[in-house]
């Protein structure tokens, strides 16, 4: 199924609570932060995962508790990602998985998928990431053709 336009009262809906969300998080109320965006994903229409705002509210969820160092939800929120439409060689979302298992400490998983991201999008798929990833995945494929 095609992704589709978020209907116009539910981006009003995301748009508020966005701003909201940036304005806790920037005076540290990250409890409300944290409200604002699950406030946001709840009033997704179902099927959640075909619109067109889905992959970047998961994202900014996954993004959230990644920055509270709160792994296991943004493993949570971050595997989300591969029940939406992704583009055709999109590593971004092993990334995002692989980042959250490297600071995690499960290097294996880690190691799985920013290995798989490396082999979807080359060192472009990396553009923009700490370095430290890219040279872990590189790493680790060197290990494995030992």
């Amino acid at each position: 199924m095609p992704v589709q336009k978020l209907p116009s009262e539910v981006y009003e809906v995301m748009v508020e609570n966005g701003k909201a969300y940036r304005s806790a998080k920037a005076s540290e109320n990250y409890v409300l932060a944290e409200e604002k965006l699950l406030d946001t994903w709840k009033k997704f229409p179902e099927p959640k995962h075909l619109w067109d705002s889905s992959q970047s509210l998961i994202k900014a969820i996954s993004s959230f508790y990644w920055e509270q160092r709160k792994f296991a939800d943004a493993e949570k929120w971050a595997k989300e990602l591969f029940h939406c439409e992704l583009l055709p060689g999109d590593a971004e979302p092993y990334i995002i998985v692989g980042k959250i298992y490297f600071e995690a400490g499960s290097q294996g998983l880690a190691a799985q998928n920013l290995i798989k991201a490396y082999e979807l999008g080359g060192r472009r798929g990396y553009s923009g990431e700490d370095p430290k990833y890219l040279k872990f995945a590189l790493d680790q494929m060197k290990k494995a053709s030992k």
